[in-house]
């Protein structure tokens, strides 16, 4: 596979939502029932289900300079541990909760000096994130914890105002992890589950919709369903969505 097959794929091969008829009951659910229509449209069935979530979480090592990213190993070993809150809210959804570490002793280049990736660095770590929506996986919350992920979201926003597309802004100033996330998010549309979008994320959908105004359909920020004037740590705002989602898929 190239980057111009992933390229043929997100913008011309992605299958389009399938409209369902609103249950009588979705009234109900006031403001929240375009959400609960959404969930049906993008599983592309009338009574939506997440039954096997999952969070996921993709670290690497940014080649900046000057730039504080911290220990990144002892941040993904306060993630797994069991009393983290994203542990808590994983196991209290029965949502499978995972920290994808993409190589973070070595990281991607600086793009002040060249690439920070080449082709086959973005294959790979794209190929790894669609590894992550496994069969069975009904609905995928993305997060990018990496202090500085802030800084290469900037870069990849500023390089696609400059008319590159997703592909290309990502081998300019991208990442690993965000490469990785990017391939999780095209293959959560080939297996029709909708994808939350923590703060620290948003940078997938702008990518996604890069790729054409449909491709991004199946994709919502988590500060849209959970309210913008909280602060919370990474991930959280994109787990609480998904209980909140998971709610509304048992309703009407």
């Amino acid at each position: 596979m190239t980057l111009d097959d992933i390229r043929q794929l997100a913008t011309r091969e992605l299958p389009p939502l399938s409209s369902q008829v609103a249950p009588a009951g979705a009234a109900a659910l006031g403001s929240l029932a375009p959400l609960r229509q959404w969930l049906a449209d993008v599983q592309g069935k009338a009574q939506p289900a997440l039954v096997h979530p999952r969070i996921a979480l993709f670290l690497s090592r940014y080649g900046l300079e000057g730039e504080t990213q911290g220990d990144l190993h002892l941040l993904s070993a306060a993630l797994a541990k069991p009393a983290h809150p994203l542990s808590a809210l994983a196991r209290d959804m029965n949502a499978d909760f995972q920290v994808y570490e993409l190589d973070i002793d070595n990281p991607s280049g600086n793009p002040a000096t060249g690439n920070a990736l080449s082709e086959q660095e973005a294959l790979q770590a794209l190929a790894y994130g669609m590894m992550a929506v496994q069969a069975g996986i009904d609905c995928l919350a993305l997060a990018l914890p990496n202090p500085a992920v802030p800084h290469i979201a900037a870069a990849l926003h500023a390089a696609m105002a400059q008319k590159q597309d997703a592909l290309s802004a990502l081998l300019a100033v991208g990442s690993f992890d965000i490469a990785a996330a990017l391939g999780a998010a095209i293959a959560a549309r080939l297996a029709k589950a909708p994808v939350i979008l923590d703060d620290s994320a948003e940078i997938i959908g702008e990518m996604m919709q890069s790729f054409g105004a449909d491709s991004a359909a199946h994709i919502r920020r988590a500060r849209g369903i959970i309210a913008d004037d909280m602060r919370p740590q990474p991930a959280l705002r994109a787990a609480l969505a998904l209980s909140l989602l998971r709610a509304l898929a048992k309703a009407a």
